[in-house]
């Protein structure tokens, strides 16, 4: 017998035309983005400079935040961030069904994540694994086999040959599960990174309590569970 569990109230998106409206949004804003190929491998607490995706500048000495995913154990050392931050890798592709769901679909035993980009046109992304390798690692093609050897049973009407947009993507981990969100022991330095496979979901809730500590310096009682000095 096959049976599934339908969760009411549940939301997804569009991750491309997320990120894109994220940094448009600080464009909008006064701010500057910049491909994530274009960033140096070191930070300056002195000039208040930071390898960042997103810098702000204002007359003031510039306070920057860090979202440079699992680099970031690597930029924020040298300003007392010891928590290991490793990039656990997942992998994407989409696939045009005859008839696409409606609603994002999770395969627990499969462990594969299937959601809709939006019209039938735009098909349906297909998710998975956790590899553990550096962030710059090509792409496995063995990975995306196994995702399609997993999925393959639960779907008809599938032409898993003519698959698009092969990605893989480094999740940035910690050792005890928790991000790394806060000031650092520079005044100027702030991270925030660390989410695993929730940096979407948590990512709008942490921009709140860092912008308050950083642009009030006042601490949320729930940051203190995440001080990247830990």
């Amino acid at each position: 017998m096959r049976c599934g569990v339908t969760m009411e109230g549940q939301r997804y998106i569009n991750p491309g035309e997320f990120v894109h409206s994220l940094a448009n949004a600080v464009k909008a804003g006064g701010g500057r983005s910049s491909p994530a190929a274009t960033l140096p491998t070191s930070s300056s607490s002195a000039t208040g400079r930071w390898s960042a995706s997103t810098t702000a500048r204002t007359s003031t000495p510039m306070r920057s935040w860090s979202p440079t995913a699992p680099w970031l154990g690597q930029l924020a050392r040298p300003h007392g961030v010891r928590t290991i931050v490793q990039a656990g890798r997942g992998y994407s592709f989409t696939v045009h069904p005859e008839e696409a769901p409606r609603n994002p679909l999770y395969l627990p035993t499969q462990r594969v994540a299937c959601t809709p980009l939006g019209g039938p046109e735009d098909g349906l992304r297909v998710a998975g694994m956790m590899e553990f390798r550096k962030p710059g690692a090509p792409l496995d093609p063995r990975r995306v086999k196994a995702i399609i050897d997993a999925a393959t049973p639960m779907f008809r009407g599938v032409d898993w040959e003519a698959r698009t947009d092969e990605w893989v993507g480094s999740r940035p981990c910690t050792a005890d599960g928790l991000p790394l969100i806060g000031r650092t022991k520079s005044s100027r330095v702030y991270v925030a990174g660390g989410h695993g496979m929730w940096g979407v979901a948590l990512g709008p809730l942490t921009g709140k309590l860092l912008a308050e500590q950083v642009a009030h310096d006042r601490t949320p009682d729930l940051l203190r569970h995440f001080d990247p000095l830990r």
